[in-house]
């Protein structure tokens, strides 16, 4: 993973909530053959007006993903949301990310806190690249990040993911390193979607990516005023095309309709969405743009 300085969304002020971006990588990651499940033969040809050179590489097609969470500030209360990918894990099908290290740490300290101050842990679910920081190496054995707060997924996520991760080599020791251990401490609570984590901000039901996924929503006087939308889309092609489904994805059906539900409800609204893998300025609205929609970037 990259060291160092790292292209990242500017801090949000929306409301009564602050919004910086922890970033673990970001880069070149895969092609749309590579990411998506079948996806159209001519799909990066047909966007490339607007992909390259922020979200692609015109030479190699390969896409541009940012792996990281969001700490969200809401009155006296600090929320992680999601855990990147972490250092020093088990990932021998991801060199890149195989016992490697990162700045992540750095990016929070650098917002004036530190692991102790962290009141509580969103989970949107837990596929490896979502609960690294969740745990740290100390003398061979991995123990929780953040002592002091609460951890929360659904059930649904937890039962699966502790009950399959072997059929899944991509997410290796993952769970027994990262998820265990917050397991073991009491310090993981599991949550259904409609659950207030502070004023005004509720988890809500994306299943379809993962199990018992959930993002988050930041609402006031029945609108969705921000959302954190964890793998609703990888990349913003699939905000352009929203039938296009992962090869992760555990029902693309499912979260194929969901995505096109929550991309037209967001766009009505004007609502602000931070996307976990869009790389550089990744907090943005969604606009209705031809047969699909389009990602705007904050300014």
């Amino acid at each position: 993973m990259t060291i160092g300085p790292l292209p990242k969304m500017k801090q949000a002020q929306i409301g009564l909530m602050t919004v910086n971006a922890l970033v673990d990588s970001v880069g070149l990651t895969r092609t749309p053959e590579e990411l998506f499940k079948n996806p159209p033969r001519d799909l990066f040809e047909r966007e490339q007006s607007w992909l390259v050179p922020d979200y692609g590489d015109a030479a190699t097609q390969r896409l541009v993903l940012a792996y990281q969470s969001f700490l969200v500030t809401l009155g006296d209360t600090q929320i992680l949301v999601d855990c990147a990918v972490g250092e020093d894990g088990n990932f021998p099908v991801r060199p890149d990310w195989h016992r490697a290290k990162s700045n992540w740490l750095n990016h929070l300290g650098q917002c004036g806190l530190a692991p102790e101050d962290i009141d509580a842990v969103v989970l949107t679910h837990l596929h490896m690249d979502h609960t690294g920081w969740l745990t740290r190496l100390d003398c061979d054995e991995w123990r929780p990040t953040f002592p002091n707060a609460v951890h929360m997924t659904t059930q649904r996520e937890l039962d699966y993911w502790t009950s399959s991760e072997a059929a899944f080599d991509y997410m290796s020791t993952s769970i027994e390193d990262s998820i265990r251990p917050v397991l073991d401490a009491g310090l993981l609570k599991c949550i259904v979607p409609e659950t207030e984590v502070a004023e005004g901000l509720f988890t809500v039901d994306l299943a379809g990516h993962s199990p018992g996924m959930i993002g988050l929503e930041y609402r006031k006087n029945g609108r969705v005023i921000a959302s954190f939308s964890a793998d609703l889309m990888h990349h913003p092609l699939q905000v352009a095309e929203p039938d296009v489904c992962t090869a992760f994805c555990f029902d693309p059906l499912q979260a194929a309709s969901i995505r096109h539900k929550k991309l037209a409800e967001y766009a009505d609204q004007q609502t602000i969405v931070f996307c976990g893998h869009f790389p550089g300025q990744s907090a943005g609205r969604i606009e209705d743009y031809e047969l699909g929609f389009r990602f705007v970037p904050l300014d």
